[in-house]
């Protein structure tokens, strides 16, 4: 059986501490690194010593690099790695750590194209930085094959797992100026500074759009999917329903499958143009799971 893990490059200390992680914990055969040409010198040290990890446990290393800005050369640039790496029966684990969410969204797509169920892991940061983490937010892209179906005279209800990028937020509900805005909030204190963030970027997405939020916890089992479930019944089949995950990475993991059974349904991404040298530090826990769709 061939045992293959995915992950995304970042110059994060978790990417190559996740990476050594996760090559301790299973005897994978290959890895596969995407990473972002506009990243590519930042990264590259990085990615050197993630190769070295692989060479030292006879792991097959390969790199795949991925434009920014043409979203359609990246998809197909995925794809065509998927396609020719990953055959039925195979394994394939993603590393959710530091990919970009519709990076994330696009492989488990292309994964279950083949007939593979995504596994995944994330390794959550030891701290987020405590200055500005991204900026200058890019326009919100929907997510090819997973964009939903578009009703032109109908309301649209944008439903956003916020997170600590107060900025694409703004972006991403001034594009789409939705009627109806459900707001899912990370609850506990998993991070010290989550409860006073939460509720101060709420208070400001508040002072210009009438919202309705509620609590979720990303870190559970079902990484909020009751939750989220719960804050979309009743909306009705007469409404274009747009989904995406500012919050906490494993939220990705409940809209994809929340998506996958209801097609209508549409998964949008917001991009930044930039993000902090110290978007975070250290790793912190581990969390494992199976797509189920």
């Amino acid at each position: 059986m061939n045992r293959t893990l995915i992950a995304f490059g970042s110059w994060e200390e978790r990417f190559p501490a996740g990476v050594d992680r996760d090559l301790c914990a299973h005897e994978y055969r290959s890895l596969v690194v995407f990473y972002y040409d506009s990243y590519a010198s930042r990264t590259a040290t990085v990615r050197q010593r993630v190769r070295g990890s692989c060479h030292a446990r006879a792991v097959e290393y390969s790199e795949v690099e991925l434009s920014a800005d043409d979203v359609g050369s990246c998809w197909k640039d995925i794809f065509r790695e998927i396609d020719l790496r990953v055959t039925l029966g195979d394994d394939v684990t993603v590393d959710l750590s530091t990919m970009p969410r519709d990076i994330i969204w696009s492989l488990f797509w292309m994964l279950e194209r083949k007939g593979v169920v995504a596994k995944y892991v994330y390794h959550s940061p030891a701290e987020y930085g405590s200055d500005w983490l991204s900026r200058d937010p890019r326009p919100p892209r929907m997510v090819y094959k997973l964009s939903g179906e578009v009703l032109p005279a109908s309301e649209t209800v944008l439903l956003l797992i916020l997170g600590y990028d107060v900025l694409r937020a703004k972006r991403l509900i001034r594009w789409y100026d939705p009627k109806h805005i459900i707001v899912g909030l990370q609850g506990g204190d998993r991070f010290e500074r989550n409860p006073e963030l939460m509720q101060r970027h709420l208070a400001e997405i508040k002072e210009a759009y009438d919202l309705v939020s509620f609590e979720l916890d990303a870190f559970s089992e079902d990484h909020g999917r009751d939750a989220i479930l719960d804050a979309l019944r009743g909306l009705g089949e007469d409404k274009n329903v747009i989904m995406s995950s500012l919050g906490p990475k494993l939220t990705s993991v409940s809209l994809y499958e929340i998506q996958r059974e209801n097609p209508r349904l549409a998964l949008v991404y917001t991009p930044a143009k930039e993000f902090s040298d110290d978007y975070s530090s250290g790793i912190g826990s581990r969390y494992v799971g199976k797509i189920k769709v």
